[in-house]
């Protein structure tokens, strides 16, 4: 979690002067710091702050949650005499674009990858470079996903879950019985007769059958991305839907979410080639700005095979992963 630090000073004809001293509490003895969302308590009351030069305090503390506002009293004695001061502070904003999956068996992957030779990348650039690959996939992956959602009986919108980054064809599916057998206008006295006239009754009972369901509907639909993918799915509106469907095979294409244990294997595959792509750019970079006068180096060489291998993984991706044509009918 962030910390947020508390500064405080004290000046008297613009000169720092020292004060008796410095706590935070409100007037009322109730906290020190407390949030402004739900007036939780984060510091008690009567904490010193510490005492950094003349005049000069600061108290630091640990957020509970990250881009939290904060109220918090200063009561300070100068010359005998006790005041309250009321402050205001807004902690750290989260930040949206850190990783948050747990990226050590690629990374694990990758040095080994370069083995016997060790990285020059840190960490913290490897997990971006890993989260880059990702983004990548994500913008311009038409891998296909398919999943049956149940229609909620009140005719509200299907949420997805957070892997479908676009729907492409949802098709309503129910179940059919066995027309032989649950049809008592195939028998006659237990019999079971097959000939023209019962192969034409078949057909027009059949045809009178999807009529029902089908005929006088106009099924749609319409899928609203969500706002915040990570965390939750995007909506399904379907209207119309035939009469008996209980489910929606939804058809769509895959992202991968923050917090995802890829697991299958072309992606998995890809994402890590495409990785180490990018990890021959920076080390390659980072070789060639190292470069002694007179002394060569393989920096460009490394470069120039990441940059290839990461086009060839792009039309890769284009010419596998798109499985999605888009037509316009005339």
């Amino acid at each position: 979690m962030s910390v947020v630090t508390l500064n405080e000073k004290f000046k008297v004809s613009g000169v720092y002067v020292a004060v008796t001293s410095v706590k935070l509490s409100d007037p009322t003895g109730a906290y020190g710091v407390k949030r402004d969302d739900t007036d939780a308590v984060v510091v008690v009351d009567g904490v010193d702050m510490t005492e950094s030069g003349t005049g000069q305090y600061s108290y630091a503390f640990t957020e509970p949650e990250a881009g939290l506002t904060y109220t918090y009293w200063v009561e300070w004695v100068y010359d005998g005499e006790t005041y309250h001061d009321e402050h205001q502070v807004t902690g750290t904003v989260a930040n949206n674009l850190v990783p948050v999956r747990n990226t050590a068996k690629y990374l694990s992957w990758l040095k080994q990858e370069f083995y016997p030779l060790t990285l020059a990348t840190p960490d913290s650039t490897l997990e971006q470079i890993v989260d880059n690959a990702i983004r990548y996939w994500n913008t311009h992956s038409g891998y296909k996903i398919t999943t049956m959602f149940a229609v909620p009986a009140d005719g509200s919108a299907v949420q997805l879950n957070t892997q479908f980054k676009t729907v492409v064809q949802v098709y309503p599916s129910s179940t059919t019985t066995w027309i032989m057998r649950d049809h008592p206008l195939w028998s006659m006295l237990g019999i079971q007769i097959l000939d023209n006239v019962t192969g034409d009754l078949i057909m027009m009972s059949e045809a009178f059958r999807n009529y029902r369901i089908y005929v006088g509907t106009d099924f749609r639909w319409t899928f609203q991305k969500s706002e915040d993918p990570d965390n939750e799915g995007g909506y399904l509106f379907a209207r119309n839907v035939p009469v008996g469907v209980s489910h929606l095979a939804v058809v769509g294409t895959k992202r991968i979410t923050s917090t995802e244990d890829i697991k299958v294997e072309y992606v998995l595959d890809w994402m890590l080639r495409y990785s180490k792509a990018l990890v021959q750019q920076v080390e390659g970079n980072t070789l060639r700005k190292s470069s002694i006068i007179d002394v060569k180096n393989d920096g460009q060489e490394l470069v120039s095979e990441g940059l290839d291998t990461a086009k060839e993984l792009r039309e890769q991706l284009e010419r596998d992963g798109r499985w999605v044509a888009i037509i316009k009918r005339a």
